[in-house]
């Protein structure tokens, strides 16, 4: 009988509004990670003035952040499993404050490159650490709606990345604008820690996180199931080529390309964002209410970014000013609906193993947000010197961008909503 009157107070607490503390507090560290992870593109000629980079250099600078958050998607499931997302997420952020203050104060490329690092291995886990947070305070029929809420909550962090760090560099600097938001960083990891706990019933999470020789077995069924791979394929071009553009090389495309100032970029970057932010609800309300699966809901997203990125491979877009935003815009909210393949593999995978699914899925996320950077970034100092770039370099980025998109479409197109359940 005891396991009964635990689940009963779970569900308890579950209804109370202390879960809205977690949610906040959670969402608040995820707003940082992706202010961090977006962060270089309003000040990438600042960035590649004062630290001597090539373009390819600048990519590898920005990718730093995405692999080491994509390595450590390796240990956060056993850390968030065996430690605890309270404890996991706290740690971690400290260690990425010290990597902004690494970052603010460096003056080679050695020393940005260990912060960008340490920033991307602390950031790891603010997302599904939050995650599996969601789904011990909140019922499964609630995690798609809420999964889309902390996204669009996190496009709060992408748009402060945007024209307010604009403005702020301006004023202090860039240095002194990444030494602030790590300040804020330590504090908000404090009161995490503080205030939040793992489970409403922890010995819940206890007994679910002791069954012997789990761990293998859910390794082996999650490798064994073709839904991963096609998810996984599928988050990898769709992250990587949003990221790329969203978190890099969006700045010089509008300064250096279309000829705005840092402050006007950070305006068309925010439009991206705000994009973004109206997406993340949206998805979660069309997977959760109308569609009933999110399968739908990321194909619709892929395609409607393809025809995206395919309208600005031709440089359509450009004239006039506003048809680019709204092409902005609406990249950003076609991109929130690829978020619903966490949602998605949460729903092909048994919910014993859920840590295991949605880290394994970010991990590709992460590495395709890495190489992409990288990969345009080649492609950038294969056409010429970065401040020398016209739009129709950029173009072409741009249809890589689009091909690769269009491939992730067709390759997510055969998965089903369940692992071996037909569609």
């Amino acid at each position: 009988m005891e396991p009964v009157r635990s689940r009963s107070v779970h569900d308890a607490v579950r209804s109370s509004g202390r879960r809205w503390v977690v949610f906040n507090l959670a969402a608040s560290l995820f707003i940082i990670s992706q202010f961090y992870r977006v962060s270089n593109a309003v000040i990438a000629p600042a960035l590649q003035l004062d630290l001597a980079l090539s373009a390819e250099s600048l990519g590898l600078l920005s990718a730093a952040f995405f692999y080491a958050f994509a390595a450590a998607q390796i240990p956060l499931a056993l850390f968030l499993d065996r430690l605890g997302a309270r404890l996991t997420m706290s740690v971690l952020s400290l260690i990425a404050a010290a990597g902004a203050f690494i970052f603010a104060f460096s003056d080679t490329m050695l020393w940005a490159l260990s912060g960008r690092v340490l920033l991307g291995f602390g950031m790891a886990g603010n997302l599904m650490g939050s995650l599996k947070l969601f789904t011990r305070w909140f019922s499964s029929r609630e995690f798609a709606t809420i999964s889309g809420v902390l996204f669009a909550l996190g496009a709060l962090g992408n748009m402060l990345a945007a024209t307010p760090l604009a403005v702020l560099a301006e004023a202090v600097g860039w240095r002194w604008s990444f030494a602030l938001v790590g300040a804020l960083t330590v504090a908000c990891s404090a009161v995490f820690f503080i205030f939040v706990r793992d489970d409403p019933s922890p010995g819940i999470a206890a007994a679910e996180a002791t069954e012997p020789g789990r761990i293998s077995s859910d390794l082996k069924l999650l490798l064994s199931c073709r839904e991963y791979w096609l998810i996984s394929i599928g988050t990898f071009f769709r992250y990587g080529v949003f990221v790329a553009i969203q978190g890099l090389w969006a700045g010089p495309y509008l300064i250096h390309g279309i000829g705005l100032s840092a402050v006007e970029a950070g305006n068309f970057l925010l439009l991206l964002n705000i994009g973004y932010l109206v997406g993340s609800p949206v998805s979660g309300w069309l997977s959760d209410r109308v569609t009933g699966s999110p399968r739908r809901v990321v194909l619709m997203g892929l395609g409607a970014m393809s025809a995206m990125l395919l309208l600005l491979s031709t440089g359509w877009a450009e004239e006039p000013l506003w048809l680019l935003g709204a092409t902005f815009f609406l990249l950003g909210v076609f991109s929130a609906f690829g978020f619903m393949m966490i949602a998605h593999i949460k729903e092909v995978m048994p919910a014993a193993m859920t840590g295991m699914a949605i880290t394994g899925t970010n991990l590709f996320t992460m590495l395709g947000a890495a190489l992409f950077m990288q990969i345009i970034g080649r492609i950038l100092d294969l056409l010429g010197t970065v401040d020398q770039f016209s739009a129709g370099n950029f173009h072409r980025v741009f249809f890589v961008a689009f091909v690769s998109l269009a491939f992730a479409f067709f390759a997510y197109l055969p998965t089903r909503d369940k692992c071996g359940q037909a569609d």
